[in-house]
């Protein structure tokens, strides 16, 4: 009896030597808005819906991922989540305010209903994803913030697609005039405000039925760029496509849970800020390089592309006239300053063009 409870006795000073050993500081810590300062490591997690082939995902989100890592000496770690692994797109913005996750992508287009005065980015006063990179950079730290904060959430990292172009099966397309009538793939909401003033047939087409749709004829073509044109296959049916006609641009914002930002340490929301101002300058390089890149691949595929020059874009722009004001009244009719917004992208647009 006498060597039993010598054993147990034995068994629980190991045990409380262990607990002991084990209470000692780790290196590591994880989890949605589960970060900590000091010389441990800060876990950030990541969400978006791109594919992992598609261009945003492996070059434009790995390029501010290493950023971040490299500016913080390894300090801060993301755990990235593409391909809505955490969450379908429309629900990015809502999981990233609840802190499911740390950063998530809040595209204006799709969340107009939540995001509705950063829809602004969508009107054709900028043409490059260069350029409407560097406005939307500026304008998510200026006027549109207010918006983000009603979420609880603030962008870390904007950018934006190269404006949209139009591509057509059968019908060459080098004036508005050619446009009139025919039934074209359009996004949906300001987009379809932008086909109308053409005299184009909007059809809101999901994104995997693109290619079907345009081969069955059901559209005569789509209102895209060229990268989303490659992205859906659509240059495989597409004879003819417009370049630099500006038909509506698409901005993307990461955005980070604000309980998760007041918890980090200031040198690291400063290397966050950073990152994400070098990462908005690269996806509109990166994206306007592709554009060329593209367009000529399509072109020996035997594609005609129509480049239009700063005259053609003039007499592109005219029948667009006075959709600022539909916006602004817009947004002033839901009681959001639209003309403050509105008035500093278009500063920003006038102080960016080349």
């Amino acid at each position: 009896m006498k060597k039993v409870v010598y054993f147990l006795c034995a068994i629980f000073l190991l045990a409380i030597i262990l607990a002991g050993c084990g209470g000692q500081k780790q290196a590591t810590t994880g989890g949605a808005t589960g970060q900590q300062s000091g010389d441990k490591t800060i876990t950030l997690k990541m969400s978006d819906y791109y594919p992992v082939t598609h261009i945003a995902s492996s070059d434009l989100a790995k390029f501010f991922i290493d950023r971040v890592e490299k500016l913080t000496n390894g300090k801060v770690k993301i755990e990235y989540y593409p391909a809505e692994q955490l969450g379908k797109l429309k629900d990015q913005l809502n999981l990233t305010s609840q802190g499911v996750v740390d950063i998530g992508l809040a595209p204006a287009s799709f969340l107009a209903g939540q995001l509705p005065l950063n829809t602004v980015m969508i009107l054709p006063e900028w043409v490059t994803a260069r350029q409407g990179s560097e406005v939307y950079n500026k304008l998510s730290k200026g006027s549109l913030m207010q918006e983000f904060q009603k979420y609880g959430v603030r962008p870390v990292f904007v950018y934006t697609f190269p404006q949209y172009d139009v591509g057509t099966v059968k019908k060459p397309i080098k004036s508005p005039e050619d446009l009139k009538g025919m039934k074209l793939k359009t996004s949906g909401g300001l987009f379809d405000k932008i086909a109308q003033r053409y005299g184009v047939t909007p059809v809101v087409v999901p994104s995997p039925e693109i290619y079907e749709s345009t081969q069955r004829g059901v559209v005569e073509g789509n209102i895209l760029n060229l990268v989303s044109t490659k992205s859906y296959r659509a240059n495989e049916l597409e004879k003819y496509h417009t370049f630099g006609a500006a038909l509506g641009g698409y901005p993307a914002a990461y955005v980070i849970n604000e309980k998760a930002w007041q918890k980090l340490p200031e040198d690291v929301q400063k290397a966050l800020i950073q990152a994400g101002d070098e990462a908005s300058k690269h996806a509109g390089e990166v994206f306007d390089a592709e554009q060329e890149k593209l367009a000529k691949e399509f072109e020996q595929q035997g594609m005609t592309i129509y480049r239009l020059t700063d005259a053609d874009r003039e007499v592109w722009r005219k029948p667009l006239q006075g959709l600022e004001k539909e916006w602004i009244d817009e947004m002033e009719g839901k009681g959001l300053p639209g003309k403050q917004v509105y008035e500093e992208f278009h500063k920003l647009c006038q102080q960016t063009a080349k």
